[in-house]
């Protein structure tokens, strides 16, 4: 890395890797999950002349899609599902205090503070603390419409839209996500020890480009096996296959170094 300014004034190495753009692939089916949940509710809401409807539904849909983050089939009713759960609550705690000045206040800030807790027991935790956190906040500063019990049930009804729409192809592609995220390891690897062949200025940066890829990728991998192999108690021989391949490939890993002083292509 150039040096442009004093020693003192330049950032060390390991910040400037680890704030660098990391390029990541576009989920596609994720993007169009998104769309068809987010319009569709509003669409139905401005056909029927009930646009605060379809727009509870809508921000019920954003909940999903921001809960949305398990690759894995069965991972994703627990991830989406729960968070909805969550909203429910705080639309409904919101709605009870609007209007009340300083009551509405305390509610948020005790709500925020429970939220903040929750978020501190895992990833979808953190999502149903997020999740209540912004609900409560627009219940309290926004009139809702109907009954007490028209809010929570509209934005549960989008969450949910989205939970079928990333169900869909569960019977056609059981399975699917956590055999290509064990393959995707392998082709990592692959290309952490083409790297480590390679000599030249620019080997280092794709060697070490490399090997963050297959840290990142060796993570997702287990976090997708063992979530899900965590429902079964080890009674799936395709997850425990799946999970000794995962750890077959580990002594690879650690043989990329060596590859990388030998410097001889592989």
């Amino acid at each position: 890395m150039s040096r442009e300014f004093p020693i003192g004034l330049t950032p060390p190495d390991w910040l400037v890797r680890n704030l660098r753009a990391q390029p990541a692939p576009v989920n596609r089916p994720a993007v169009l999950r998104a769309a068809i949940a987010l319009a569709l509710p509003l669409a139905i809401g401005l056909a029927v002349d009930r646009p605060f409807y379809g727009a509870l539904a809508s921000m019920g849909a954003l909940n999903g899609v921001i809960s949305d983050t398990a690759a894995a089939y069965r991972v994703r009713i627990p991830t989406i599902a729960i968070p909805q759960l969550f909203g429910a609550v705080g639309i409904t705690v919101g709605a009870a205090v609007y209007g009340h000045g300083w009551v509405a206040v305390a509610a948020v800030t005790g709500v925020a503070l429970v939220s903040g807790m929750i978020s501190t027991i895992g990833a979808v935790a953190s999502a149903a603390g997020l999740v209540l956190l912004l609900t409560s906040v627009v219940g309290a500063g926004l009139p809702m419409p109907g009954a007490w019990w028209l809010a929570p049930l509209l934005m549960s009804g989008g969450g949910l839209l989205v939970l079928l729409l990333a169900l869909l192809a569960w019977p056609l592609r059981s399975g699917v996500p956590e055999r290509a995220a064990v393959a995707d390891t392998y082709r990592k690897v692959a290309d952490l020890l083409a790297a480590g062949g390679q000599s030249g200025t620019g080997s280092t940066l794709a060697y070490d480009d490399a090997r963050h890829a297959v840290t990142q990728s060796l993570n997702q991998s287990y976090d997708i096996i063992l979530a899900h192999r965590a429902r079964h108690h080890g009674r799936s021989p395709e997850l425990t296959r799946l999970l000794a391949q995962l750890n077959a490939i580990t002594p690879v890993v650690e043989a990329a170094p060596a590859a990388r002083l030998s410097g001889r292509p592989l």
